[in-house]
């Protein structure tokens, strides 16, 4: 049977970070509950169509937001609703994104009754001043009570990190690391800060130095291989086995479906999302996008060299020519032996990928060798 993996997008958050530009907000219990209604009557329309009756779905992950904002009993109801209507697999990874303030014992207990399997927590920094200054509502202690709970109860937890935050020091990047490795967590995203227009933090006029930057990253990726993780796609790490099947499903162009306001799915090729309005989503406004992606056509010749390219496994030249019709290495030859003599690709049996050299400039690379 086919795989397909569900996102459940929960919008609502305890507090504003000054970075975030994700829909979500904070909201009352009132919205709360009238957007749950909604989202289960998404979930039991499409599940009681029949169209995903022959797929099996491997992964679920709840995000946002933060889903551990709202009453866990909200969490179990989905999670009832989608074990009724689709066919999950017995071993489906099944993740929650928490924040430290909103991680409590009980719903860690309910989620994992209710068949949640990984947790996802948000560190961000390793300093309480940063944390307050970006708008985060926990503290480092408040990060460590949590993965304590998380730890005791799951045996797959993973935990994000910021990079090139305003102020950031390298002593600050390394006790984030040190932290997290040193729980042995199996798996850590480090992303580095992209200031968004329309954000607080894009209010102070504060853009990241992209060389600092780089160093920043250079040693997250540096200290982590020391512990033990591998860097499977630009900004995520996991200790072997541990590689987050719900992301390598969007890197490697696999279905899914989302449920929930600003939720996207990529489904019977083509590509929709809902409403990015909350007030519009709960008075019954549903996709207001989809596009249609030929199989076999430029653009999704295009998608799978970028996201395939962004992680470790690379991109399988030959499988790529006989599914497009693109030879790279004659098509690109010449550009593919340059980047090759300079140190930023390399082509293992048969795939090409990036070296770490690469991963500095990915973007250029791509643009340069696939559109």
């Amino acid at each position: 049977m086919n795989k397909l993996g569900i996102y459940i997008h929960i919008p609502f958050c305890n507090a504003k970070c000054s970075y975030c530009d994700f829909v979500s907000s904070v909201c009352g219990d009132d919205v709360k509950a009238a957007y749950f209604s909604r989202l289960r009557s998404d979930i039991l329309e499409f599940a009681s169509s029949g169209k995903a009756q022959d797929k099996t779905v491997d992964s679920i992950y709840f995000g946002g937001g933060t889903p551990t904002s709202v009453a866990e009993k909200y969490i179990a109801q989905i999670m009832d609703l989608l074990r009724s209507g689709f066919n999950v697999a017995s071993d489906c990874e099944t993740t929650i994104e928490a924040n430290p303030e909103s991680l409590t014992s009980i719903k860690a207990e309910c989620y994992a009754s209710s068949g949640i399997n990984r947790i996802s927590i948000g560190l961000q920094s390793a300093t309480d001043s940063l944390l307050s200054e970006i708008g985060r509502i926990h503290t480092v202690y408040d990060f460590i009570k949590a993965a304590d709970i998380a730890q005791s109860r799951f045996n797959n937890v993973s935990a994000d990190l910021m990079l090139a935050l305003p102020g950031q020091t390298v002593r600050d990047v390394e006790k984030a690391i040190n932290l997290l490795a040193g729980r042995q967590f199996n798996h850590i995203s480090a992303y580095s800060l992209k200031v968004e227009e329309g954000t607080p933090l894009f209010s102070t006029g504060y853009q990241p130095d992209e060389d600092y930057a780089a160093d920043l990253y250079s040693l997250t990726r540096s200290m982590l291989e020391q512990y033990g993780y591998k860097g499977y796609e630009v900004s995520n790490f996991a200790l072997p086995g541990y590689e987050c099947r719900h992301n390598m499903r969007y890197w490697m162009r696999g279905e899914y479906l989302g449920f929930g306001v600003a939720a996207h799915s990529f489904y019977d090729n083509e590509r929709y999302c809902m409403t990015s309005d909350l007030k519009a989503y709960l008075s019954g406004e549903g996709i207001t996008e989809k596009t249609f992606i030929q199989p076999d056509g430029e653009e999704a010749a295009e998608e799978t060299a970028m996201l395939a390219l962004r992680t470790s496994y690379g991109l399988d030249l030959e499988k790529y020519r006989q599914t497009f019709g693109r030879d790279l290495l004659k098509d690109r030859g010449e550009l593919i032996e340059e980047l090759t003599e300079s140190g930023y690709v390399e082509i293992n049996n048969g795939k090409l990928t990036l070296t770490d050299k690469g991963l500095y400039v990915m973007n250029e690379i791509i643009v340069r060798l696939v559109l």
